[in-house]
């Protein structure tokens, strides 16, 4: 029965218990670096590293995801375009309600599933080599 329910469900996985880090604090120096996260589930370190990526002198940092669910890898890809999206679409309080309801709710708004399909939409032509087409 718990199988049974686990497939049905997808896969959940939970947010770490310790806090995020800064990846760049454990890079080499030099303008360039390359980081490999395996099994991270969950893209809490990312947008630490995103959101504190003007602090300092500029890098540029190649991420590799070994990732068994690809949910999990898509679910980062989705946080990390909302979080950096220009600040004209949608204002940054829409943003950030977004992601906070993405990520504890089973439910969506109707302005949270707008944003997620919009979202969705640029994350496919991001990934995808084929023509846009209708879902």
């Amino acid at each position: 029965m718990a199988a049974a329910l686990e497939e049905a469900v997808g896969t959940v996985c939970w947010w770490g218990l310790s806090p995020a880090i800064d990846l760049r604090l454990h890079l080499p120096p030099g303008p360039e670096a390359s980081v490999l996260l395996v099994g991270a589930a969950e893209g809490r370190h990312l947008l630490m590293t995103a959101a504190r990526a003007r602090r300092g002198p500029p890098r540029d940092i190649t991420l590799f995801v070994a990732e068994q669910i690809p949910e999990a890898v898509a679910r980062q890809l989705l946080f990390l375009l909302l979080a950096l999206e220009s600040p004209d679409r949608p204002r940054p309080a829409a943003r950030a309600a977004a992601i906070l309801e993405l990520l504890g709710s089973g439910t969506l708004r109707a302005g949270t599933a707008a944003v997620l399909r919009g979202a969705a939409g640029r994350l496919r032509r991001w990934v995808s080599t084929e023509p846009d087409r209708e879902p």
